[in-house]
């Protein structure tokens, strides 16, 4: 059985109604996420499952959530488990999404980059982890192109990582376009020197980030739950926010060791504003969820 995601297989078959998934289903379901992407579902996530995947089997013509969970095991189909990734995985992001973080790069961190920047800072490394469609990507670009200055970085002085488990907002990313209401954050300054006006029809407009920061970035698919990560550098500063509240503890103990292995000494390591609470292992806590490696 081969799944069909084409347009044209989707208008030529009328949906056919699928059933809530049995508790069994669910629980085959909750264990896989577990397994693969770390994450922790209670029984109020059944309605989940049931809301963002129903029309992968609509779609593919399956019966049941058993029959969906049969194929996508079978170990010649495991190439079909994006498509669920991408539906389960929360894809909240927004421009300058929790502010006070980027205050404090910008009175805190940077200044102590530009400081060391000949020796210990001579090449400026940044990670976004969860990147989702990128608005926290390119903010932190933005930010260090405002600061540092572009002579520093388009020579190579500053590149970053955005990555992602899925691959829908990967694409989102990677083209770079966001409507007005997404970039109503931003700073009209930063808007007029970072984005281009592009016509989408209809009299709208989208804007496009420009190439002098897009170039800095690489966007990158790949499991934060996987044993080995396909980097090979170690990084300043990371930004990790608003994942682990949907991790199983241990799964939180696991990723956070994992970005302190892949931070320099002296890097920093940035979580959510809600996410607090957590002790990480060699590292001290400086403010609003902020960490530093000892």
């Amino acid at each position: 059985m081969q799944l069909n995601n084409k347009s044209e297989f989707i208008t030529s078959h009328k949906f056919k109604k699928i059933k809530e998934p049995t508790d069994e289903e669910f629980n085959l379901f909750r264990e896989l996420v577990l397994k693969d992407l770390g994450l922790e579902w209670g029984e109020d996530k059944k309605y989940l499952l049931y809301a963002r995947v129903q029309r992968i089997l609509q779609t593919n013509q399956l019966e049941n959530f058993q029959s969906y969970y049969d194929y996508i095991e079978q170990s010649e189909n495991k190439k079909e488990l994006q498509d669920l990734y991408n539906a389960v995985t929360t894809t909240k992001s927004g421009f300058f999404r929790e502010k006070q973080h980027f205050k404090f790069l910008r009175e805190n961190v940077f200044p102590e980059m530009k400081k060391y920047k000949n020796n210990r800072y001579s090449k400026l490394r940044f990670w976004s982890a969860g990147c989702s469609s990128g608005e926290e990507t390119y903010t932190l670009a933005m930010e260090a192109h405002d600061f540092f200055g572009t002579a520093m970085i388009s020579n190579g002085g500053l590149r970053i990582l955005g990555s992602d488990v899925n691959t829908g907002v990967l694409e989102l990313a990677t083209n770079g376009s966001y409507s007005e209401e997404q970039i109503i954050t931003i700073p009209d300054s930063l808007k007029k020197r970072f984005f281009i006006p592009m016509p989408v029809g209809n009299n709208n407009t989208q804007r496009k980030i420009n190439r002098e920061v897009q170039k800095i970035i690489q966007f990158r698919q790949f499991n934060l739950m996987a044993e080995d990560y396909p980097i090979a550098t170690k990084f300043q500063l990371i930004f990790c926010r608003n994942l682990l509240y949907y991790l199983h503890p241990d799964k939180r103990e696991y990723l956070l060791k994992k970005l302190v292995d892949h931070l320099e000494t002296g890097g920093w390591l940035v979580l959510g504003i809600t996410e607090t609470g957590y002790k990480v292992e060699g590292m001290k806590k400086l403010a609003f969820s902020i960490y530093q490696k000892n």
